[in-house]
């Protein structure tokens, strides 16, 4: 075997990695996108969930007060409860909005990956390309100065 014919064995098995990368890229695109998708929907699931319990807070309150009008003491304590219930819907929407922030951050690093994976897989097919060229050129020059039969 020659060194030719094995470097064009070795050139044309690389091949295999770059569609590799670029399937693996395009996998994860898709992965981002789906992620992307469930992120933003919960989201907007706990923000009406939260919108609702906020507005459960306001009417439980409001009632609270009708009910108890002229006792000064429940109504310190219903507005005591009131603040702090408001304060934990608070405390949840930040909680939830630093995991929506960083659940996206993540789709972010998935679509970085999945950039620099599709570049790498396109330089290894381009470099298999000029490799390729190369070694028919060699073959073809060494076949013209071969004896003619």
């Amino acid at each position: 075997m020659s060194v030719g014919f094995g470097l064009m064995v070795f050139v044309a098995g690389c091949g295999g990695d770059a569609r590799v990368d670029i399937a693996a890229a395009g996998a994860m695109d898709s992965l981002a996108k789906a992620m992307e998708t469930v992120v933003v929907e919960y989201h907007a699931e706990t923000k009406r969930a939260d919108d609702s319990l906020e507005a459960a807070v306001v009417d439980s309150f409001v009632a609270r007060i009708k009910r108890d009008v002229s006792d000064d003491a429940a109504v310190e304590s219903h507005s005591a409860a009131f603040r702090s219930a408001l304060g934990r819907v608070r405390d949840d929407r930040e909680v939830e909005m630093s995991r929506y922030r960083a659940a996206l951050e993540n789709v972010g690093v998935l679509r970085e990956v999945s950039r620099g994976l599709r570049r790498l897989g396109m330089e290894s097919l381009s470099l298999r390309d000029d490799a390729r060229r190369y070694l028919f050129s060699l073959l073809e020059a060494g076949r013209a100065k071969l004896p003619l039969e």
